[in-house]
């Protein structure tokens, strides 16, 4: 499938790589680092990426960029770490001519507008990109390998959650031989700050726990603004909770100012995908996430008794 990918590149004078919603570093280094790679192999070639980014890294990999409604028309759209059009940031995706796929999370078959690559098995988009560079001999530069190791590093979370550490290790070796700084970047992912400090102490003092042994936070909007905390950044604390024994599942429920709930569920057993899939949402097998229209409690009782309930299931197996 990637020879397919890889022609409609070639057919497309331009091209537009496009990131889920709530970009997280698989999809923000997907995007660059495939925008590298098509620079570098196929010069002459007009390569975008839109969306919101990763802002923390814009300084020590690169920036998005600002792309035109007539652009995205005359583009090729290549969907990375997404299932499908509808969960891409920018929505103006629907109006681009042609369209294509990389991704990791388990293929919900939504997409039918183009080829596509998805491999459930890979840790991470990033991974499956560095896979296709190395088998296709393909060149690379320094900021591509960057942000390919960004997001190997970041959907592993730091190398916990590997499915095959001799192809994973072998990637991220061949990233840093071609400029990746693992220094630099784990020293933006480590960075901290009173008001984040604030905000794990707040977490880990108010999670709540069900009967099965899922834990949960809810973070309203009144409660993110004494802590003057994003509901993206509160929604990145939810390992908090994590591998806690006796609760196999956690999750997080964080409210924008306009009223949507980012909901994340992670898992180090029980299914959380379907649950995730059930309110419109998507992602691996045991790390989820989907965004609700409203903070509504009553909901959220249901999603935890779906979660208790995939607890049993796997206890049963």
């Amino acid at each position: 499938m990637f020879e397919q990918i890889w022609d409609l590149i070639k057919k497309n004078d331009s091209i537009v790589i496009y990131g889920h919603i709530n970009p997280d570093g698989d999809c923000y280094g997907s995007q660059v680092g495939l925008k590298e790679i098509i620079l570098a192999n196929l010069p002459g070639k007009q390569v975008y990426i839109t969306g919101s980014g990763l802002p923390p890294f814009f300084d020590v990999i690169c920036k998005m960029d600002e792309v035109s409604d007539e652009t995205i028309k005359n583009s090729l759209a290549i969907i990375v770490d997404g299932n499908d059009l509808a969960r891409m940031e920018d929505s103006r995706i629907f109006t681009a001519k042609e369209f294509a796929k990389i991704d990791h999370h388990i293929d919900t078959g939504t997409f039918k507008e183009g080829p596509f690559i998805v491999d459930v098995d890979a840790n991470s988009t990033c991974d499956i990109i560095t896979g296709l560079v190395i088998e296709n001999n393909l060149k690379l530069t320094k900021l591509g390998a960057n942000a390919l190791y960004l997001g190997i590093l970041t959907d592993s979370a730091r190398f916990q959650f590997v499915s095959n550490f001799p192809q994973t290790f072998e990637r991220a070796k061949f990233l840093c031989e071609h400029g990746a700084n693992p220094n630099k970047i784990n020293r933006v992912l480590s960075k901290s700050d009173e008001i984040s400090l604030a905000a794990k102490g707040y977490v880990m003092s108010h999670y709540k726990k069900s009967k099965e042994g899922v834990i949960s936070i809810v973070l309203d909007r009144h409660t993110l603004k004494e802590l003057n905390i994003s509901a993206n950044h509160a929604s990145n604390l939810i390992n908090l909770l994590g591998n806690i024994e006796g609760y196999p599942i956690w999750c997080s429920f964080a409210e924008y100012a306009d009223g949507r709930v980012r909901a994340e569920f992670r898992s180090n057993g029980p299914l959380v995908q379907p649950v995730a899939v059930s309110v419109g949402g998507g992602g691996h097998a045991h790390a989820s996430g989907a965004q609700l229209p409203s903070l509504d409690y009553n909901q959220i009782d249901v999603i935890i008794r779906k979660l208790d309930q995939a607890i049993i299931n796997w206890r049963k197996q």
